[in-house]
């Protein structure tokens, strides 16, 4: 295949790409070291507690890598990049499974085990079994766990009775009721930190001058559907695939000195007209690293018939350029590198009319890299990859919370939107220009995390938005008072579980009178513990939620502390006692609502309508699916030059306005812009 290529483009470079599975006959060999699920099944997927695959596995990348080395084209390879079969999750949660339960995860677990227990007594203690000891401590089992959850009759209220308690597990149970779970997540992690370290370290041993990138990362997809997407069975397979693969509290593999790149495709459950091009790789976090991120753009499309009407393919006409330009100003926009996927006929690319839109980006793409950039001012969501273990095992909060809130909320509202994870607050290139703070999952609150948001998040002016279950774990038991503190807003604990629906319902509030109309958010799944927000001469209620019993709350509470929100209206300067909280008792949360909060942190707002968003110092970018004219703001006077057809549209403009084709994508260059923000951000 290089020699092909090198002969078809003799100044091509290359990047090898290659997975890590073993070969037929290990795999019959080593059958006790497979992947197994709770019904014997064996996959052709080592577990990653094997000790001899982990040493062989490094043994085959070095191998292989030196290999390439060697040869007359090794200076045209860039660098390496693995692909494991289950992309940072394993082969059994794929298939919608959660505890490994081969041979070599058993005895990998009890090693874990006595390494974070250390004597059978302190084992008992914390799972509360006195029969239980480190060398007979059993695997959690699919079947066990799944049938431990369920309904119990013998709890549920008869005639005359009172109900005892709740009759299943909740979605965050005590802490007390997961730990054997928690631990087989515990140890699945530092197996797969293992795995990952092996593969990256295998590689720069053979070629420590090269790049080296793994498909991995994808915490952006917490609450991945996979398995449900694919069957239409939500009920069956609804497990979190994150926890049990021990893909979680990645910043610190992130930071390891031997990943250069991390390479996912752009998520498949929207790639359709009016959605954004989001990766499953969490993209802002690897470039805070000045790490690259490749995105891999298997944009499916019309020229290959058979996929029928799956993926939201491109048809021929408006929606290729409007498809392909909104995945690149994406990706300029957010510091990614994305590559047309699979070229190679028959392809997704295989039409002149699709070739024509890739030569015009690679000659956008050229002139970009004179470009000088800037972060720009956008609605950050802040994930706690960690917040898995404090779950039931089960994706339907997380998929409502993150998955849908990027999905539909973000993009739509009018500003441009980050997705970062909670280490990132702290990390030394985490941008200050930011105003508006989303955490949808910080379930768990430590005094160290409690410091680090009032360092970093709370204070400037800025607005941190926090969702249903924020702060309800310590770790050891459920809580409202951790929360209640951080928050200022009194909270209850309440052992129920309830759909949530809030209606926006006052409009004697900045943010909610600027409404068009009334808005409800949220969804009919039913999750718990509650936290319900109290009465508080402090705290005002902008939306109400009923309760269960049908009584009626806040659902949506917004306090400010100091001078509040940089855009309230208060006047002078914000600092460090200087900000506001909005708590919300639903997820997700919809764009109107996010771009009148982003408003009121004075957060620049481009836009009025619900097109797509992409900007940075130097760049805008607009996707949009309605025809018609429409009006977008800069952040100052700027000239603004149409990139894809290069042709001036204004002249030191503070507005422009575009008449927009259904669906269209244009690309703007703000020429003038960065240097005036530097102007005002230094004061001259």
């Amino acid at each position: 295949m290089i020699e092909f290529i090198l002969e078809q483009a003799p100044n091509a470079h290359i990047w090898l790409r290659f997975n890590s599975s073993p070969p037929k006959r290990w795999i019959e060999i080593h059958s006790h070291e497979m992947l197994t699920n709770a019904y014997g099944k064996q996959y052709a997927e080592p577990s990653l507690a094997s000790d001899s695959y982990d040493l062989q596995l490094g043994v085959f990348v070095e191998k292989f890598v030196s290999y390439c080395e060697r040869q007359l084209w090794a200076n045209r390879v860039i660098g390496y990049l693995v692909y494991p079969l289950g992309e940072g999750t394993t082969q059994l949660t794929c298939e919608g499974f959660l505890f490994d339960q081969s041979p070599a995860m058993q005895k990998g677990f009890r090693k874990f085990l006595s390494e974070r227990y250390r004597s059978d007594a302190a084992l008992q203690k914390a799972w509360s079994r006195p029969d239980i000891t480190l060398a007979s401590a059993e695997l959690p089992n699919d079947i066990r766990y799944r049938k431990s959850g369920e309904v119990r009759p013998e709890l549920m209220a008869g005639l005359g009775q009172e109900v005892a308690g709740m009759s299943h597990r909740m979605h965050w149970p005590e802490p007390s009721e997961m730990v054997p779970e928690r631990d087989y997540c515990l140890a699945m992690r530092e197996f797969t930190e293992r795995n990952f370290r092996t593969l990256l370290r295998a590689v720069k041993r053979a070629a420590p001058k090269k790049l080296a990138g793994l498909d991995a990362f994808k915490q952006s997809m917490l609450g991945w559907p996979l398995m449900a997407r694919w069957s239409g069975d939500y009920a069956a397979y609804n497990g979190s695939m994150h926890a049990v693969s021990g893909a979680f509290q990645l910043a610190d593999l992130l930071d390891m000195p031997e990943l250069d790149v991390v390479a996912t495709p752009h998520c498949y459950l929207h790639r359709g007209m009016g959605f954004p091009y989001e990766g499953e790789g969490i993209g802002d976090s690897v470039v805070l690293r000045n790490k690259m991120m490749f995105m891999e753009e298997d944009q499916r499309t019309y020229c290959l018939p058979s996929q029928g009407e799956l993926w939201n393919k491109l048809n021929p006409g408006p929606e290729v350029p409007a498809g392909l330009w909104r995945n690149f100003a994406t990706s300029i926009t957010r510091g990614y590198n994305t590559y047309p996927m699979d070229v190679v006929g028959p392809s997704f690319f295989s039409s002149e009319e699709i070739q024509d839109v890739l030569r015009e980006r690679r000659r956008v793409q050229e002139e970009t890299l004179d470009w000088k950039r800037a972060e720009v001012p956008s609605v950050v969501m802040v994930l706690d990859d960690s917040s898995v273990l404090d779950e039931d095992l089960t994706i339907g909060y997380q998929t409502l919370a993150v998955i849908r809130q990027w999905q539909y909320g973000l993009p739509r509202c009018g500003v441009p939107y980050r997705i970062h994870l909670l280490e990132d607050l702290d990390h030394k290139n985490f941008p200050k220009c930011h105003k508006v703070f989303l955490f949808p999952n910080l379930f768990r609150l430590t005094p160290e995390r409690i410091e680090s948001l009032r360092k970093t998040v709370l204070r400037d002016g800025n607005i941190a938005i926090f969702g249903p279950a924020t702060g309800i774990t310590d770790g050891t038991r459920l809580r409202a008072d951790l929360a209640s503190e951080l928050l200022g807003i009194p909270l209850e604990l309440r052992k129920q579980e309830s759909p949530r629906l809030v209606t926006i319902d006052r409009f004697d509030h900045p943010i909610t009178a600027a409404l068009p109309q009334r808005i409800d958010f949220g969804d009919s799944y039913a999750y718990g513990p509650l936290l319900v927000p109290l009465p508080d001469p402090a705290v005002q209620r902008l939306g109400g939620i009923q309760w269960p019993s049908a009584h009626d709350g806040a659902g949506l509470v917004i306090r400010e502390f100091g001078r509040g929100a940089a855009g309230n209206g208060t006047p002078g300067p914000r600092e460090a006692s200087d900000y506001a909280i909005i708590f919300s008792a639903a997820v997700p949360l919809p764009a109107p609502l996010l771009r009148e909060v982003a408003r009121y942190s004075g957060t620049h707002i481009y836009s009025e309508s619900d097109d797509l968003i992409f900007a940075d110092g130097c760049t805008l970018g607009i996707h949009s699916v309605r025809p018609g004219k429409r009006t977008f703001r800069l952040p100052h006077p700027a000239t603004v030059r149409d990139v894809i057809t290069n042709r001036m549209v204004s002249e030191g403009a503070n507005s422009i306005t575009l008449d927009l084709k259904a669906p269209d994508t244009r690309l703007l260059h703000l020429e003038n812009l960065l240097a005036l923000i530097e102007k005002t951000q230094t004061g001259l």
